[in-house]
């Protein structure tokens, strides 16, 4: 038992550690929405594990080779099998924190005892160098821990998929017990099992699609027909008669029963309120629904839909189902697709726009949060041309009310001077959805919140188009009224920034009154 092969295995579980971490935090900011919180809790308690397993690892170190594959098989079963636990938790109970919290725990203490073990097992063999070995096992581990924590982003996730990612880890764990053993010139009856766990984990990532389809029948009321999980999120498509539904990172973007509601009121709140509108800019909107609605106008020149994953464009691109649903906007000569961060296109580009419509996700973790403030909303308006106008989505008006009424804050201080407007719609699948939408001020008037002129300029600036499914001129007028049990501008929000990314914990505070 040299040197080299216990450095090869430190190297080896950091790898598998580090990686069974990034998984729990993935997996729970799938299902549970709040990004910071999942990955705070997933590398907590799996360091607080670690420090249990480290001290536990003192009661192992009579028999440490062993011991040390007894570990490794254990953690391969536990953490190739942690995605689908986790999974099944969330569809089938309501106790599923509880199972992430002890997945958590359990295989941090499994990943530490490993080390301890591996010192142990060196000391047995006769090399007892006590501080110098130590560290050197230790830098070897940690150098591991920066090949994983590169490897899972770039290279794993994208092409393997969460639930793959897992088995394969696993097998890299059972592998290093193999490994072990055979080095000890050992043959017990762990040695078969360990090849049987082998198989059994190479069996099971073979069968991975048919296990995400079983999750995913649990997971979602339809049909899935297109499942992908690209670098950025997890990309799901139902079906069920007339509705075709998407879902990214397991929230509905959309339903077809009712996507016009959503996607008319965005778009033609906005181009109806601007003169002549020829350069329209979406942030967002990679499904192609509100491309479609902007090519309603005949003036339009030119459609610049910037969005982030260049899965979805391909999605509503080819698949015949999202296709026909944006009327195949993105065949259209007059769009452009860029596939980058909204925040980096707006912040690097020279053009300007006659409207920009944002269309992105609920502002439900730190990373979306910086498309929802100040400093975003300021920059917008920077590519504006004379008499411009942008809109954005808020959130629920009656579900999230203070974080809707936070983006009209921070809209409002992100381009001060500009007239303020809130809107609401009712959109069946989502429930009252709000937008706020960013005027140029008439003369007199200073940064208003509410209808500027009385009214007057508000979709009044360019003839709506013919053809909707959803809104008349009447009814997208009635959007600028909101309902009387809603709280009103008068509610005091304090804007959201960049270093200051409040608006999603009020989006969090929010959600957490409702229970679905």
């Amino acid at each position: 038992m040299d040197r080299p092969t216990v450095f090869a295995a430190a190297l080896l579980v950091a790898v598998g550690g580090i990686i069974y971490e990034l998984i729990l935090g993935t997996a729970a900011s799938y299902l549970f929405g709040d990004s910071v919180v999942a990955f705070s809790v997933a590398t907590g308690l799996t360091l607080f594990g670690m420090g249990i397993g480290s001290l536990l690892a003192t009661r192992l170190a009579t028999n440490p080779g062993l011991n040390f594959v007894r570990n490794e098989v254990a953690l391969a079963l536990l953490g190739g099998s942690s995605v689908l636990i986790l999974y099944a938790a969330f569809s089938l109970t309501e106790v599923y924190w509880l199972v992430f919290v002890l997945l958590s725990l359990a295989l941090g203490v499994g990943i530490g005892v490993e080390i301890p073990l591996l010192v142990a097992l060196l000391k047995e063999h006769g090399r007892d160098e006590s501080v110098g070995l130590l560290s050197k096992v230790l830098a070897v581990d940690y150098f591991g821990a920066l090949a994983a924590s590169l490897l899972f982003p770039f290279v794993m996730l994208p092409y393997l998929g969460l639930l793959r990612t897992a088995y394969a880890v696993a097998l890299l764990n059972v592998l290093v017990a193999v490994f072990m053993l055979r080095r000890m010139g050992r043959r017990t009856r762990w040695t078969w099992f360990s090849w049987a766990t082998v198989t059994f984990l190479v069996v099971c990532f073979a069968a991975s699609s048919a296990i995400e389809g079983a999750i995913n029948t649990r997971l979602y009321q339809d049909p899935v027909l297109h499942y992908e999980s690209t670098a950025y999120q997890k990309l799901v498509l139902t079906s069920f008669g007339d509705d075709v539904r998407l879902y990214l990172s397991d929230q509905l973007q959309f339903s077809s029963l009712d996507e016009a509601r959503y996607h008319e009121t965005l778009a033609h709140a906005a181009l109806t309120s601007v003169a002549a509108p020829a350069s329209v800019a979406i942030l967002g909107g990679g499904d192609g629904l509100l491309a479609r609605e902007v090519l309603r106008y005949p003036g339009v020149r030119e459609v610049t839909v910037v969005d982030l994953d260049p899965a979805v464009t391909e999605l509503a691109r080819t698949n015949r189902l999202v296709s026909g649903l944006n009327e195949h906007a993105f065949d259209d000569p007059r769009v452009r697709v860029v596939n980058t961060d909204a925040f980096r296109f707006v912040d690097s580009t020279d053009e300007t726009f006659d409207a920009v419509l944002i269309d992105l996700v609920d502002p439900s973790n730190e990373r979306i949060a910086k498309l929802y403030s100040t400093e975003f909303y300021a920059m917008v308006a920077n590519h504006l041309r004379p008499g411009g106008v942008y809109a954005t989505q808020a959130t629920s008006s009656y579900f999230t009310p203070n974080a809707f009424w936070q983006v009209a804050a921070t809209v409002r201080a992100g381009s001060p001077g500009r007239t303020v407007v809130p809107l609401s719609v009712n959109v069946p699948s989502f429930g009252e959805w709000g937008f706020v939408l960013s005027l140029p001020p008439a003369p007199g008037e200073d940064g208003a919140v509410g209808l500027p002129d009385g009214g007057a300029r508000l979709f009044g600036a360019t003839p709506l188009p013919v053809g909707l499914r959803f809104h008349t001129l009447d009814s997208l007028r009635a959007t600028a009224t909101l309902a009387g049990d809603h709280p009103g501008p008068e509610v005091d929000m304090k804007p959201s920034t960049l270093l200051s990314p409040v608006v999603y914990r009020t989006y969090q505070q929010d959600m957490s009154r409702w229970r679905y």
